[in-house]
């Protein structure tokens, strides 16, 4: 049996998350998958699938070798294109991770220009605010927005995300308005949960840098839920820019400190460290550096006297 048939049926399976996704993209029966797949296990001498009525599960060992299995099948791939002096398409599963409010609301227009221009391949996003593990994941690429801590990813800087300091007027009615950080001491804050110091709130202006310590009743993992929350007049929160814009321009919302201005965090793109990339992981992220400039919305202006934090252009 062609042992590269028999990779190719290990990989769709471990990327659909059944034989029955991987027959249905192969143009195969189950059992010729199935067939493979033993062939593939008797040939390496180790269990690759463990099989249940209601998943496939791969083994620490299929994770090991799935890497290397996706780079030989592009290899050949490749290498068979290029007899034909023709590039080769990209095709299998691409898996992406994204923040759920930011994929919301700019992902989903990349990634149905992406899947136009690439028909062959199946897009699994995954939409969560938490960090994946790409590796474990079967991640290829993620979006990250945060400062990142030291790791084996390789990242892509995409731009910046603006964050602004926002409240309703009727949560602020009746109450001592904020003049400086400080004050917020005298109030209710709605905490983003997944921020690694959550309780504390930096600011900077021409004094320099001021770090507060905050607390509410709420804490928030969702940029969507932190809006709902202040809309429901719960308190001050530090909103990401396509969160607070639409309130600021109705007047649901208002600044609150707007003589102070909140540090932006980057946006990346990230992805295991390796020495291949597969033509469809490269082709997504190149689409995600073209876009790049939808991902930063002009800079919003504040009130009269307020100093916002300028984007940062992109790193190459």
């Amino acid at each position: 049996m062609d042992r590269i048939d028999c990779l190719r049926a290990f990989v769709r399976a471990l990327e659909g998350g059944s034989f029955s996704a991987a027959a249905k993209e192969l143009g195969i029966g189950q059992p010729a998958v199935s067939k493979r797949i033993t062939a593939l296990e008797s040939e390496f001498g180790t269990q690759l699938f463990t099989r249940t009525t209601r998943r496939l599960r791969p083994t620490p060992e299929a994770r090991r070798i799935y890497d290397l299995a996706r780079q030989m099948l592009e290899n050949f791939d490749m290498a068979r294109a290029s007899l034909n002096e023709a590039s080769p398409r990209p095709t299998g599963t691409l898996r992406v991770s994204v923040p759920s409010s930011f994929g919301r609301r700019y992902m989903m227009p990349v990634i149905a220009e992406y899947v136009r221009d690439y028909p062959e391949i199946r897009v699994d996003v995954r939409f969560s605010e938490r960090f994946v593990n790409l590796v474990e994941e079967g991640v290829e690429l993620a979006i990250r927005i945060g400062n990142l801590q030291a790791s084996t990813l390789v990242a892509r800087r995409l731009g910046t995300v603006q964050r602004h300091l926002v409240a309703t007027p009727t949560y602020l009615h009746g109450r001592p308005k904020p003049r400086t950080p400080e004050d917020l001491n005298a109030h209710q804050c709605i905490v983003y949960s997944r921020l690694a110091a959550a309780h504390e709130w930096t600011f900077e202006s021409e004094h320099g840098r001021h770090v507060v310590s905050i607390d509410g009743p709420l804490l928030v993992d969702d940029a969507d839920a932190m809006e709902e929350a202040v809309r429901h007049h719960l308190g001050i929160a530090i909103l990401p820019d396509w969160n607070a814009a639409d309130g600021i321009r109705s007047g649901q919302l208002e600044y609150v400190l707007p003589d102070y201005s909140i540090p932006a965090l980057p946006l990346h793109a990230v992805y295991p460290e390796v020495n291949w990339m597969s033509p469809r992981a490269r082709s997504f992220l190149d689409l995600l550096v073209k876009r790049a400039d939808q991902f930063s919305p002009q800079q919003r202006r504040p009130p009269s006297g307020a100093k916002i934090s300028r984007a940062s252009r992109p790193s190459k």
